[in-house]
């Protein structure tokens, strides 16, 4: 309980502070559930190329940094940024990681198979990819408030779902990866994170924000972010029970790895950003 308090704590600071600071939180996060990853990994015989997945970790974090960085607030960085991380230039780092993965199957066949590359490019898509959407939401004009959607999205739902199940749970929903997660739970999860979102949006973004946001969005998002909350948990589960491992690792005591914390957040960054761009 006190290592989860302080890492709330630190999470909490880091969003306070300038956007440049989560770009290099995520992209530090990033490079550590990487390893955690390829060393999860190495238990069913599966080589991930680490160097390659830090190269496209740094693009992928700095494209989603750059392209969404207002020209205002740095101007001089902007440029910098919008002349490195442009569409031809990611195209082309992707074609020669491809390219350099297939030079591998092929001279180093017995040292490097086609599952390595496959495994090697799903954890790019799996972590810094999807981890990417929490530093483009809080570079949106009202990021600042956004970005706290992701994190009620990510925990909120986890207490709802942890203390309605103990409660109330009876039915089990995933067994097979997931033992103690329960029917119960889920539910109260998604209704839980509605809730909270409700009230957010009513308590702070409407109350801050020059024009008033119908309140029925914070209903869907907090109702589709605590079911693709538990998506994220569950999906985690399920690379753990492939492994034969409890934790993705030990960084932090009583807790596991990052990759034990950031599940639920993989996957609820991208609908919120996705949603805040088509609908608010």
């Amino acid at each position: 309980f006190r290592s989860g308090t302080i890492a709330l704590a630190i999470l909490i600071v880091l969003l306070l502070l300038p956007p440049y600071v989560l770009a290099l939180t995520v992209l530090a996060a990033s490079v550590i559930g990487l390893y955690e990853y390829s060393h999860a990994m190495k238990r069913i015989n599966v080589r991930v190329d680490l160097p390659v997945s830090f190269i496209a970790a740094l693009a992928t974090v700095g494209r989603a940094y750059g392209s969404t960085l207002p020209e205002k607030l740095f101007p001089d960085l902007y440029k910098i940024l919008s002349k490195i991380t442009t569409n031809t230039n990611l195209n082309a780092l992707a074609y020669i990681i491809i390219v350099y993965l297939f030079c591998r199957i092929i001279f180093q066949h017995q040292r490097f198979r086609i599952e390595d590359m496959a495994y090697t490019l799903f954890g790019i898509l799996y972590i810094p990819f999807l981890l990417s959407f929490a530093v483009t939401t809080r570079n949106l004009e009202g990021g600042f408030m956004y970005i706290w959607l992701i994190i009620i999205g990510s925990t909120v739902t986890d207490m709802f779902a942890y203390f309605i199940g103990v409660a109330f749970g009876k039915t089990k929903i995933v067994p097979q990866i997931s033992p103690k997660k329960t029917v119960e739970g889920s539910i109260g999860g998604a209704l839980g994170c509605m809730l909270v979102m409700i009230l957010f949006s009513v308590l702070v973004i409407n109350r801050f924000s020059a024009t008033a946001i119908p309140v029925y969005h914070f209903a869907i998002l907090g109702l589709l972010c605590g079911t693709v909350s538990q998506l994220g948990d569950w999906a985690a589960s399920a690379l753990k029970r492939t492994t034969g491992i409890k934790d993705f690792g030990k960084l932090i005591p009583g807790h596991g790895g990052i990759m034990d914390r950031v599940d639920s957040i993989l996957f609820v960054s991208p609908l919120v950003y996705i949603y805040v761009r088509l609908f608010l």
